[in-house]
């Protein structure tokens, strides 16, 4: 098989939410004008990542993590994505996952669509209680840190990988892998630099096109 590991992107591309940070603020409806304010200064350049994350994080200090775990129960896959990548585990193809989100899809997905692995950002408990803190394990625009441990893993060069991204944070898995899907993009920037950008939102559309690149 000429490629072997598929690296996925989960918020907004295996999930229809683009931010599962925005998701729980808004299922718990407290996406407050202060929590709205954090994200716009961070992506203004005003805070760093870590600050944003820990300024996040500190909404739901005190709740319980299964709370907030329950809610990522009712997420939905993005249109068909559940079936493809459960046929492209039974192709042989090794699953990874790579997100700046939050550790409850990362787990609901490694169980659910059998990933080999999945990292994220977690945030901290203690006894089952929201600390109010965050583990960052994968900052924004950072995604290349982690592809090196990720081929070691698995055991494979960069050019017998795939990546499968939609946002500007998606970009250094499209420059670094061997072949590269812009699934659901939200940046130009992502669409003009990947292989193959999908033109319908409909995830067969990624299944198809890496079961045509592996026969080529």
């Amino acid at each position: 098989m000429k490629y072997k590991l598929i690296i996925f992107d989960i918020d907004g591309t295996i999930t229809n939410h683009i931010s599962s940070w925005r998701y729980i603020h808004e299922k718990l409806g407290i996406w407050s004008k202060r929590a709205f304010q954090y994200q716009d200064a961070f992506f203004a350049g005003k805070i760093e990542y870590r600050k944003f994350c820990s300024l996040d994080a500190a909404h739901w200090k005190g709740m319980r993590e299964k709370r907030i775990r329950e809610l990522f129960k009712s997420t939905r896959y993005s249109r068909n994505a559940a079936k493809c990548i459960k046929r492209l585990k039974k192709l042989g193809f090794r699953l990874a996952a790579v997100s700046t989100g939050l550790q409850f899809m990362s787990d609901r997905i490694k169980s659910e669509l059998g990933f080999d692995y999945t990292v994220s950002n977690r945030l901290d408990s203690k006894n089952g209680i929201l600390t109010g803190g965050v583990t960052i394990n994968l900052e924004h625009g950072a995604k290349d840190r982690i592809l090196r441990h990720i081929f070691k893993r698995f055991k494979v060069k960069p050019h017998e990988t795939i990546s499968v991204g939609d946002s500007e944070g998606d970009i250094p898995l499209a420059k670094t892998c061997g072949y590269s899907i812009a699934f659901n993009s939200t940046s130009r920037e992502l669409s003009k630099i990947s292989d193959y950008d999908c033109k319908t939102k409909d995830f067969r559309e990624v299944y198809e096109k890496i079961v045509f690149i592996t026969h080529e």
